[in-house]
């Protein structure tokens, strides 16, 4: 489901995972993969919300094979200091080919 299509469905749950996303002005979340051997690998990521999609840049790396490899993922936005709030979204990653999302991406992480 792409996060669009999450809005549409649950406005006010994905406008407050939205806001614990980018709760420090970037993205920042943690982003689980699935490892050869099944088990679980964790890194911070920056998420990206463009285009009505929920994106992120990932770099060539473990994280990037897992995810070209088995396309399941878990991200979690980091918890406020003032409240215990949680947010976990869960889904298939797919890449994006360069052409004119890409570059509507790139554009839009390097922005002020």
């Amino acid at each position: 489901m792409r996060w669009s299509e999450f809005e549409g469905s649950a406005l006010e749950m994905a406008e407050a995972g939205r806001t614990l996303f980018t709760q420090n002005g970037v993205g920042l979340g943690f982003l689980a993969t699935v490892r050869p051997d099944g088990g679980p690998r964790l890194h911070p990521m920056c998420p990206v919300f463009a285009e009505g999609g929920l994106y992120a840049f990932i770099v060539p790396s473990p994280k990037q094979r897992d995810l070209l490899r088995d396309g399941r993922y878990a991200m979690h936005a980091f918890t406020p200091e003032d409240v215990d709030d949680e947010f976990c979204v869960v889904g298939r990653a797919f890449p994006i080919e360069p052409g004119s999302l890409r570059d509507t991406l790139v554009a839009g992480y390097h922005a002020g």
